[in-house]
């Protein structure tokens, strides 16, 4: 009984020093206010706290380990260098298909139409209306999709022009006489909108100048032998012959909307655009209308991942292949990309594409993409 008379005494002993040498805590008062300049020096504060504790997105990123190398420019909108991104939530967006019809053909005549159902893995019947025009102008519509070209364009300029191939050829800043890039941007805006197909408040537009001389140049047309077939050539290319071709994306705060065109190719590239337009003096000479997507405002804020955590993820990838080959990531950029879930809805992920080169390479070409999850550091492919 003393022990405990003696332990209690201590411990109160020990709370009343305790007690006497903090400082008091102040209280809220619930009547106070503060003041607008001390609101703003409190709000400041916080903020530069939140820059000091979030994550930094440089310009360039450097970083060996292993065999693999970051010398990497670094593309995002200057607003994301700060850590965070906004990520919105979409919905595919179906197509108008008379709209879409209307709009392509209001000034041709439609001499067949027909519709056909290709059965899905899933289940689904995908269902496909054909139409084509006296001068073989051939559309096709489906519930998320158009695809137009016109004889000239199927039997000349795709044979001078393609973007994995020849894009390289052709000027992505030079203005045609037929036209303005403007001028051609504001006419494509124009059909879309009678098409009803939103492409979002700010699509990024490159283009490509097709002119004469480097279509002349760059035709070339195989016969069924693989040999150079020149009776399919055409016979004169003149300035009335050019025309713009448009790779264009959907944007969301300055970043591109990464939608491949086909799931089974999911390379960052031009030639992957969700939306590809050629238009000529003449008027749309080709369409590929890919996916597009309705944006709903609402969004969430998340936190990038830290570049070197994204690097460990690659460096890890790479560092365990058995070869002498050396990774060389030279450019990334962030884009958003949608995945679908099982019920066929989407979600964006906010993703870093990355431009690999292999040496010695084990592929065609050497240069490969990788795709990390900007907020989880996954790798996605």
């Amino acid at each position: 009984m003393k022990r405990i008379k003696l332990y209690f005494i201590i411990f109160m002993t020990l709370c009343l020093c305790s007690a006497c040498g903090k400082p008091q805590e102040a209280t809220t008062d619930p009547s106070f206010k503060m003041s607008g300049s001390d609101n703003g020096k409190q709000e400041k504060d916080d903020s530069e706290l939140a820059e000091t504790t979030s994550v930094q997105i440089p310009e360039t990123y450097e970083r060996t380990e292993e065999n693999v190398y970051f010398k990497a420019d670094i593309i995002c909108p200057d607003e994301i260098r700060k850590g965070s991104v906004k990520i919105p939530k979409i919905s595919l967006q179906l197509i108008n298909e008379e709209k879409v019809i209307d709009e392509i053909y209001k000034n041709i005549s439609i001499d067949k139409d027909e519709v056909k159902e290709y059965p899905g893995d899933d289940g689904e019947v995908l269902k496909v209306r054909y139409l084509t025009g006296p001068e073989i102008q051939s559309l096709s519509v489906y519930s998320f999709g158009a695809d137009y070209t016109t004889a000239f364009y199927r039997d000349y300029i795709g044979h001078s022009f393609d973007l994995e191939g020849r894009g390289g050829h052709y000027s992505t800043d030079a203005q045609l006489s037929f036209m303005s890039t403007d001028s051609a941007r504001s006419e494509i805006a124009g059909m879309f909108d009678h098409m009803q197909v939103s492409l979002g408040e700010d699509p990024f537009f490159k283009h490509y100048a097709l002119d004469y001389q480097t279509l002349a140049a760059q035709e070339y047309v195989m016969d069924m032998d693989g040999n150079i077939d020149r009776s399919q050539y055409k016979p004169e290319w003149t300035v009335e012959d050019e025309g713009y071709y448009f790779c264009i994306w959907q944007t969301y705060n300055g970043i591109k909307i990464h939608t491949p065109y086909s799931d089974m190719i999911k390379k960052y590239a031009d030639f992957n655009a969700p939306v590809q337009v050629m238009i000529s003096a003449n008027g749309l000479e080709y369409l590929s209308l890919g996916r597009t997507f309705l944006i709903d405002p609402k969004e969430s804020t998340e936190e990038l991942a830290s570049l070197d955590d994204v690097a460990d993820v690659v460096i890890k990838k790479y560092s365990m292949i058995l070869t002498d080959a050396t990774y060389t990531i030279d450019r990334m950029e962030l884009c958003y990309y949608p995945v679908e879930d099982s019920e066929g809805n989407y979600e964006l992920k906010c993703v870093w594409i990355m431009d690999i080169t292999e040496e010695p390479t084990l592929t065609a070409t050497g240069r490969f993409q990788l795709m990390v999850d900007a907020v989880s550091g996954e790798e996605l492919f």
